[in-house]
């Protein structure tokens, strides 16, 4: 009964867990002002009334690049209002419930990876679809189609092995 009073509370955050907090953050304050200086930058160097494909037009006035940092804003903020409170509902603990504690705690790291790297791959779809709009690169490049699905799911699969040993043991 104690030990369940304990598992409601938000778990314990080590080190690692709050330098990954900090750096998830740091990235997504990248991500705006990147942003806005690649918005600015691009905004300068091509003429007010002329779009992309050289049309009369506003060519800034909808300023959708904005877009993916709002995106990626709610999404950092949906994930941490999530992750503050475990659901010890949800695991199938009524057997053993002291391992409820590390569950939640397998659930929280996993919740704060996928935070993370979802943030990170924003960042660099923006940074490629910059240096490609502007004419200094060529687009998102093939070694990123490989690695970006790697670095989203690994996390994910690991964290799954974890939480289904904790739960076998």
């Amino acid at each position: 009964m104690e030990k369940e009073k304990v598992s409601e509370q938000s778990p314990e955050t080590s080190l690692w867990d709050k330098v990954l907090e900090i750096l998830g953050f740091a990235a997504l304050i990248l991500l705006w002002s990147m942003t806005y200086y690649f918005q600015h930058k691009g905004a300068e160097s091509v003429a007010a009334d002329y779009n992309f494909f050289a049309n009369p037009s506003e060519y800034w006035a909808s300023n959708m690049t904005y877009s993916i940092p709002i995106i990626a804003s709610i999404l950092f903020l949906g994930i941490t209002f999530y992750n503050q409170k475990p659901r010890i509902s949800d695991y199938t603990i009524k057997n053993n419930p002291e391992k409820a504690d590390t569950l939640i705690q397998i659930n929280t790291r996993l919740w704060r990876w996928l935070k993370f790297t979802l943030i990170l791959m924003f960042l660099l779809i923006e940074y490629f679809s910059f240096h490609s709009g502007s004419g200094f690169g060529t687009g998102i490049p093939t070694w990123f189609i490989i690695v970006f699905p790697i670095v989203l799911f690994a996390p994910v699969v690991y964290f799954f092995m974890e939480f289904a040993k904790n739960q076998l043991d």
